[in-house]
């Protein structure tokens, strides 16, 4: 065993002893206030047990909390303290929207500050810019020709052309490569999305910063600024950012080198930038983040769902009737009917999150129970609602007509039944200003994704496997081991 110098390290361990010092007196002395505490456990000092029911059973302290309480709670998180509010609540935070943003904790929940670290910081940046960009170029032209075109290659290079075997994919793999080389094809142009280095950092950037989120989370915050710099995974994070500014500046050079104009998000972020200065790598990087993480979690769930429930050939039929009379197009995707109400029951019953429309109060506010919240208090509103049977007949069934049908019923439904839409009984996409910019992209993804894979081969679950979710804290995610198997269509 190598012996250690006492004296070397001792300013370190001086500084790290005073700080864990600060640390405890912070958590005796902090003000207390009347909201109560669903996962506060008795000599949990440095708050390891709350963590792990957080990590562990999320979903169920919040029943605990509301079946307890029966009002607003507060519950310890990795990403620090929560107050949880029930579903009802989506009217008063939609009023309140000028005292609540989203942003601050984007920043601060996934460190835009650290290196590495630099498309949270392109997403939570405060001039809007990439926001600004998905709303006024990215979702007037979904470019669902070229996403049909790039998703082909990709199924034909991944899952081959064989016709007449059952053949094992990797799902978890392949759903998240075909989204995020469709999103390339449109976010970088053709050349680049071709390039493998970029393929690669577009690919995995994204899921690299949340697990180095995660593991950041998981240390005291007064340590995070030193340990960040020995994390694997905030590591990986500083790699993937220098591997993508080498290929893009490359990239960039070679454009001020031609004389040919682009039709992509490298040109739509000069021209919406207007002159002020910013950083092409982290508005790219930024972008993928934005693209791919979630909405391949959406596609993956989908096409689970879609095997699991038989649903391939009403899909089918649907999709060659819509495209022998539309071809590629936004107005095929439109009339694809049936394929949006699968898509949005699929989201409903396995949202990414449990909680959704995250804010930071930025002046106090008054909850409608009396409750007051300081400025700085993070609120989150359970999503219950997407359960609700007031609202869902059978709401823990799978139902592929169910947004079909109640868009039949007219009133509000004709906008409310769409994937798209966001409304107080379905807001996975957010309400008011922070609301989901890019939801029209990425549900056109997933709609040609999902119409381009059907229409060329046939799809089941392997015998035997059954279909779960992996809950960690507040986010639940496709499982990792799906079992899917593909046989080419003649």
């Amino acid at each position: 065993m190598e012996s250690v110098d006492s004296t070397s390290g001792s300013p370190l361990v001086g500084a790290v002893l005073i700080a864990i010092v600060a640390f405890v007196l912070l958590m005796l002395v902090v003000p207390k206030d009347n909201i109560p505490v669903i996962n506060k456990y008795p000599n949990d000092w440095f708050l390891n047990k709350a963590h792990m029911a957080f990590i562990t059973n999320a979903d169920g302290l919040i029943k605990q909390g509301f079946a307890k309480f029966n009002k607003p709670f507060r519950m310890i998180t990795l990403l620090g303290d929560r107050i949880v509010l029930p579903a009802d609540h989506f009217e008063w935070m939609r009023r309140h929207g000028p005292h609540l943003d989203h942003q601050p904790l984007v920043s601060k929940d996934f460190f835009a500050g650290y290196p590495g670290f630099d498309g949270t910081a392109a997403i939570s940046d405060p001039s809007k810019l990439l926001a600004n960009v998905i709303k006024k170029k990215l979702v007037q032209n979904p470019h669902v020709s070229k996403l049909h075109n790039m998703v082909r290659k990709d199924l034909l290079a991944a899952w081959s052309e064989q016709s007449d075997e059952w053949k094992a994919v990797d799902w978890a793999k392949d759903g998240v490569s075909f989204i995020s080389r469709m999103s390339a094809s449109v976010f970088v142009g053709e050349e680049l999305s071709r390039d493998e280095t970029w393929q690669q950092v577009s690919t995995n950037y994204g899921m690299t910063v949340f697990l180095a989120a995660r593991a950041l989370r998981a240390w005291p915050r007064f340590l995070r600024p030193i340990v960040q710099w020995f994390l694997p995974a905030c590591k990986a994070c500083r790699a993937e950012v220098q591997r993508a500014r080498e290929v893009l500046q490359k990239n960039l050079a070679k454009r001020a080198a031609e004389d040919k104009e682009h039709d992509d998000s490298i040109t739509w972020f000069g021209e919406i930038a207007g002159g002020k200065s910013y950083d092409p790598v982290a508005a790219q990087l930024g972008m993928s983040m934005a693209a791919v993480v979630t909405t391949s979690e959406l596609l993956k769930q989908t096409i689970i769902e879609i095997c699991a429930h038989d649903l391939a050939t009403p899909l089918r039929e649907e999709i060659e009737a819509v495209v022998a009379e539309h071809g590629w197009s936004p107005a095929a995707l439109t009339n694809m009917r049936l394929l949006d109400s699968v898509i949005k029951e699929t989201q409903r019953l396995n949202s990414a999150v449990i909680v959704n429309l995250d804010r930071q109060v930025l002046s106090p506010v008054t909850l409608p129970n009396g409750q007051y919240l300081p400025k700085g208090t993070a609120i989150s509103i359970y999503m219950s609602q997407l359960r609700n049977p007031e609202v869902y007949d059978n709401p823990d069934t799978f139902d592929a007509y169910r947004y079909v049908k109640l868009r039949a019923q007219g009133g509000k439904w004709i906008y409310a039944s769409s994937a798209t839409s966001t409304s107080e009984d379905h807001f996975v996409f957010g309400i008011g200003k922070p609301i989901c910019p890019g939801r029209f992209f990425a549900i056109a993804e997933i709609k040609t994704a999902v119409a381009s894979i059907l229409l060329d081969y046939d799809l089941r679950l392997a015998e035997g496997y059954t279909p779960k979710l992996m809950p960690f804290g507040f986010e639940l995610f496709a499982d990792p081991g799906v079992q899917l198997e593909v046989k080419r269509r003649s």
